[in-house]
């Protein structure tokens, strides 16, 4: 047990080390002067609506989503995408040799890395640095739009556009993301004003429309080269049916706002902000097109706040102090653990809640969202089953399960946002239907405790790897939580071991996610007889999620036989659990089928 104590406490130390470092890292030194992008306040922006991919949603959302398909997961200079998206459209200039543009494809990375640094060994002076640029290029995926752009590069892409299956994708990636870069387009995108009409059927207008509108102001110089094609006509002329005199104010709100930005002039930024956070709602008043400004500041706060993913790190100091209260059966440690696991699971829940206000719909239609509303399944879970087990050895044991398994959850939603996309967006046809709401939430949540009865599952086997007896629970799974108030035993008149505990727990997730995967797989044949008028067709997701349903049913029958209870079932939980995470990593990102939207 020695062993077992020392090696958990040493993981224990590189968690707080780990914490610490990363604090340490976030500080800013106090004699260094704001830069612009610090100093400016982009809230007022933040109840402005803007209209793209289907919905109406706020501009710190848009940026987000926009600048996605630029800079990927990373983030220039530190700015906020918000800021990037209107810096990069309003002084290009600043980014032209600026690395923006984020590779994901490593092998894609690495050929372009070689081939401009070939480039620039025969020109010096495309780059005198290049070497320690593609070193970073290399490890960030980030580059200069000005290296993509160079034409010497295109026989390389034209090399790799030729693998349809491996690199034709990711260099499609990177010619999207040098076309959204262009202030041009990011200006197009700018779809703020309402439609004259009112109407939700109707297209709404970029500010680029009207912003050479006569007002009380002229326009500034640096508005010129974005003026849009508008077919020949006329840019002074302003978008037919709404108030000449209203456009005129907008379009001196939207001047102002651009001239402040120039100079770098972050009180004339908020004062032009909240010009047009007043003005543009004005184009639909009397109708209830515009979306409520206190629901955009929300969802703008939401995405600036990176969708509240950090709440990572309190699961992560609750799962310390549980860990600290198995091992050595602290009850100072294990209350306090079930304390920040409380308050830990208040604020997902205040998350999942803000996210179904913001989208207007329950959110589990994409891979973050069935993520992390899984994850919160899990809590709700172990708080129900805690309230069984409260005053038998089994207590905070099913906290901790949820707390690993929300951990890391959010840790892969806050790390890697490019494959779990934060975006929020229209759902797909299909998923328009009373089912999704069954079968999803049903399937999502046999998931999480499938995961949670791995924990238990993990525990166990290094309980066993450090001395610990063939124990098993002699009343197991769901029989565990019909055991008298207060009672001790799984053994006749015995105080059961850390085994026995452990393998009861894993015993009673491992019960309930087989019920609910077995009426999951059930309820999604009828939703697809229902939508794709047949109930079983081989789709890749619907085989694996059959697959772990066989492994759990072999548990099942492997557990009544083998010698070895405890041993066994941990080995296939933990086995069961490695097929659900396949058929929900390699299933969703590597191979295409019927459920590639989830």
């Amino acid at each position: 047990m020695n062993a077992f104590r020392y090696g958990l406490i040493s993981a224990l130390q590189a968690i707080v080390v780990f914490v610490a470092i990363a604090c340490c890292a976030s500080t800013v030194r106090a004699d260094e002067a704001p830069s612009f992008s610090e100093r400016v306040d982009l809230e007022p922006l933040g109840t402005i609506a803007v209209y793209g991919e289907g919905r109406l949603k706020s501009l710190g959302s848009h940026a987000n989503s926009m600048m996605q398909f630029v800079t990927g997961p990373r983030k220039i200079a530190g700015q906020d995408s918000l800021f990037t998206y209107i810096d990069l459209m309003l002084r290009p200039e600043a980014y032209v040799d600026a690395d923006l543009v984020y590779v994901k494809n490593r092998s894609v990375r690495e050929a372009i890395a070689r081939e401009l640094e070939r480039l620039a060994a025969a020109d010096p002076t495309l780059a005198p640095d290049m070497a320690e640029r593609m070193n970073a290029f290399r490890a960030t995926g980030l580059t200069s739009p000005r290296f993509l752009h160079n034409a010497a590069l295109e026989p390389l892409f034209s090399k790799l556009e030729a693998d349809v299956i491996r690199t034709a994708r990711p260099v499609s990636e990177i010619r999207s993301a040098l076309a959204v870069a262009e202030p041009g387009f990011l200006l197009g995108k700018l779809m703020i004003v309402p439609p004259a009409s009112k109407s939700t059927d109707d297209q709404w207008h970029s500010v680029g429309e009207l912003m050479l509108v006569p007002g009380a102001t002229t326009p500034p110089a640096a508005l010129t080269r974005l003026v849009p094609s508008n077919g020949g006509m006329d840019p002074t002329a302003g978008i037919p049916g709404i108030d000449s005199a209203l456009q005129g104010q907008i379009a001196d709100a939207w001047r102002a706002f651009v001239n402040a930005w120039l100079a770098q002039d972050a009180d004339g930024v908020r004062t032009a902000s909240a010009s047009l956070a007043t003005l543009l709602p004005k184009v639909a008043e009397g109708s209830d097109l515009y979306p409520e400004q206190s629901r955009l500041a929300w969802e703008s706060w939401y995405f600036h706040m990176d969708q509240l993913t950090s709440i990572w790190l309190v699961y992560m100091l609750s799962v310390v102090f549980l860990l600290l209260g198995l091992i050595y059966r602290w009850t100072w440690a294990r209350r306090l653990g079930v304390g920040v696991f409380v308050v830990a699971f208040g604020l997902q829940t205040f998350a999942l809640l803000l996210r179904w206000y913001i989208s207007d719909r329950w959110p589990n239609s994409n891979m973050f969202e069935a993520v992390t509303t899984a994850a919160w399944f899990g809590g709700c879970a172990a708080m129900a089953i805690e309230l069984f087990v409260r005053r038998t050895p089994m207590k905070s044991l099913f906290f901790l399960g949820s707390a690993a398994a929300s951990m890391v959850a959010l840790m892969t939603a806050h790390f890697l946002p490019v494959y779990l996309n934060p975006n929020i967006s229209n759902m797909m046809p299909v998923l328009h239907d009373v089912w999704l709401y069954i079968h999803t939430n049903v399937i999502i949540f046999s998931y999480v405790l499938i995961f949670m009865a791995a924990v238990s599952a993990f525990c166990y086997l290094a309980w066993r790897m450090v001395g610990g007896t063939a124990a098993y629970a002699r009343v197991g799974g769901a029989g565990m939580l019909v055991l008298e108030p207060g009672s001790k035993r799984a053994r006749a008149g015995e105080a059961p071991s850390i085994g026995e505990v452990l393998d009861g727990v894993t015993m009673v997730l491992m019960e309930l996610s087989f019920v609910l995967l077995w009426a999951g797989i059930v309820m999604g044949a009828i939703w697809a007889d229902h939508s794709w008028g047949r109930p079983w067709g081989w789709d890749p997701k619907e085989v694996f999620a059959l697959n772990t349903f066989v492994v759990f049913a072999l548990l099942v029958h492997v557990r009544l036989k083998v010698v070895d209870k405890g041993l066994w079932t941990a080995i296939l939980a933990l086995g069961g659990a490695a097929v659900m995470l396949f058929n929900w990593i390699v299933i969703n990102f590597v191979i295409t089928g019927l459920h590639s939207y989830a």
